[in-house]
């Protein structure tokens, strides 16, 4: 994985001599469009909790540019007014690494190097399109086989939520931990689905302390895994999801 400071001089060289004010309007102008394009997306607040806690979290910016791309959305091409897509998503990367973002850094430079390319590009937008629709077809069993327990655990809620990022996986995570509702209320059906397939693979999630993950592999609690560990996981799924 790049680092930032590279990833920073990458971005860079394709906004060129952008005069900076030019750069920050940009900026703001495509964040406020992809924040926008969530918020139609994701539809009215749901009731169930696995569905609510997905609604909550933000994908990154850089695949809601891609949504909006793989949609031809005339306000994109409205905001970039000629500029080629690499440029947009160079000026999210910094503007996520502003924020203090480091994972939507990384997404945003990992897609503006793909959308050098148009043909990539577009391809790519597509498959992002998919997967945050619940509508990529997943990879076969088989293609997993000699991955640890812990990367095919997320793998599989990866595959049941549509997304494979850190902030929205962590969130799953942390109703998997909880407790389940007590006898006489009503279960979350997509949770318990999700929840019974890990425990199919032998992971339970137990909890999440001081930016670690607890969890239980066939009964025995395995050394906890950093939240580091799990977004470099993470990235290696997508890859593979979107490849």
């Amino acid at each position: 994985m790049p680092k930032l400071s590279l990833i920073v001089t990458e971005a860079e060289r394709l906004i060129g001599r952008l005069p900076e004010p030019k750069q920050r309007a940009l900026q703001q102008a495509l964040t406020d469009l992809c924040q926008g394009r969530w918020r139609e997306m994701r539809g009215p607040e749901p009731s169930t909790t696995l569905a609510h806690a997905l609604w909550s979290v933000t994908p990154p910016l850089a695949d809601l540019f891609a949504d909006s791309y793989a949609a031809s959305d005339p306000r994109l091409d409205h905001i970039l007014q000629g500029h080629k897509p690499a440029l947009g998503l160079a000026l999210l990367t910094l503007a996520e690494i502003e924020r203090g973002d480091a994972e939507g850094a990384r997404l945003a430079h990992e897609t503006m190097m793909v959308f050098e390319s148009a043909e990539a590009g577009a391809h790519y937008a597509e498959r992002i399109a998919a997967a945050l629709r619940g509508q990529l077809e997943e990879l076969p069993v088989h293609r997993h086989a000699s991955r640890p327990p812990l990367w095919k655990s997320l793998a599989v809620i990866a595959a049941h939520t549509g997304r494979c990022d850190l902030k929205a996986i962590i969130q799953v995570i942390r109703l998997l931990a909880a407790a389940p509702p007590p006898s006489g209320q009503p279960a979350d059906e997509a949770l318990e689905r999700l929840r019974n397939e890990l425990c199919d693979l032998g992971i339970r999630f137990l909890g999440i302390d001081d930016h670690h993950i607890r969890y239980e592999q066939h009964e025995h609690e395995r050394k906890p895994a950093s939240v580091r560990q799990l977004g470099d996981i993470l990235i290696e799924i997508r890859q593979a999801r979107l490849g």
